[in-house]
């Protein structure tokens, strides 16, 4: 039903004012209040559309906990600072960011959790998971306190949305949505001087025709909006995503029900997202002054803050089938046959 109704939309914004830029497109089959897929009941975990990496094991968040107390400590431990997370999902993530804190570092855990969501469904969700918090939601950073920050966003860049160009041989050009009998992808205008300073093909060398580059707008606002933040009232913001480090490419991709789907005749009733580009937001934050450090593959950031001891630690000799469904989720969190090379982790600080 919801498909019918993003196509409708589409449809009529497409009368109006011609093909669509895909972000905007990917904006409203995510977020419109009449149909946009984040509003629907059941979206992440098994019984949902797909799983994140704080379900597939406590240990994501005890360990991303420890990495924040660590960057807390080594801020000399402010005492007015603010915990948030992007995007919280379930609220699965700060539930066990605050158990690890609550063991390590528990003036830190007492810190106000302050939740960036739109959505009014995982918002109930949240609300059951974390009811033992203090916690504040808002719809955009401009909300929070102007106090210490330390900030996590696990898969929330990937939902921002893109726009995309098309070198035509000679030029650069937008790549539309557009609608007919059917959605199509259409090349629209050429970028003018500013939009092509936005999408920064200047490093692209001896392109061929055809090539596709993206940019995302929303991710430079918010990782300009953190990286003023926590240059002038402190923090650390960590961002952990599927992505790479250039914007070359039609990263643009859909799943439902756990399998891959077509991103425009299913908008509204699938998870719509694309690669994120780390470079982008590196140079976003460091234009304000701000450090972006990173970023480093996931493996390679959970196993140097101690996954594998962790899950020694948590180890039952006494029950194999615990040990090996631990074992099995270190596995698919850090190899690379999983979700280990895939995912990046930066940090703004």
């Amino acid at each position: 039903m919801s498909s019918e109704k993003f196509r409708e939309w589409a449809k009529k914004e497409i009368s109006k004012t011609g093909p669509l830029h895909l972000s905007d497109a990917i904006s409203a089959a995510l977020t419109h209040p009449d149909f946009g897929y984040y509003h629907s009941e059941e979206i992440i975990g098994n019984r949902g559309d797909f799983v994140t990496a704080p379900e597939v094991s406590q240990m994501f968040g005890e360990l991303v906990g420890a990495f924040l107390a660590y960057i807390w400590e080594q801020s000399g431990r402010p005492a007015n600072s603010l915990l948030c997370e992007f995007g919280p999902g379930r609220g699965t993530l700060s539930a066990d960011i605050n158990s690890a804190l609550a063991q390590i570092s528990p003036q830190f855990s007492g810190s106000p959790l302050h939740l960036i969501e739109t959505s009014t469904s995982l918002r109930e969700i949240q609300e059951t998971t974390l009811r033992r918090q203090t916690v504040y939601w808002h719809n955009s950073l401009k909300e929070i306190p102007n106090q210490p920050l330390f900030a996590v966003a696990n898969e929330f860049f990937d939902a921002l949305g893109v726009n995309q160009a098309i070198f035509d041989g000679t030029s650069w050009r937008h790549r539309l949505l557009d609608f007919d009998t059917q959605f199509e992808l259409v090349s629209g205008p050429i970028l003018s001087n500013s939009e092509l300073e936005e999408f920064n093909p200047i490093s692209l060398k001896n392109q061929d025709k055809g090539t596709i580059i993206e940019y995302s707008p929303k991710a430079v606002q918010i990782s300009t909006e953190i990286a003023l933040h926590i240059k002038q009232f402190g923090g650390a913001f960590l961002v952990i995503d599927y992505g790479k480090t250039n914007q070359i490419g039609d990263t643009i991709q859909a799943v439902s029900n756990h399998k891959p789907v077509e991103p425009w005749s299913n908008a509204g009733i699938a998870d719509i997202s694309h690669w994120v580009d780390f470079d982008c937001i590196k140079r976003a934050s460091e234009n304000t002054g701000a450090r972006f450090v990173g970023p480093v593959s996931q493996s390679q950031f959970f196993t140097q803050i101690g996954i594998k001891q962790r899950a020694e630690m948590l180890a039952n000799s006494q029950n194999p089938e615990v040990n090996r469904a631990l074992f099995a989720a270190v596995d698919r969190l850090i190899s690379p046959a999983h979700m280990g090379n895939l995912f990046q982790v930066g940090l703004i600080i």
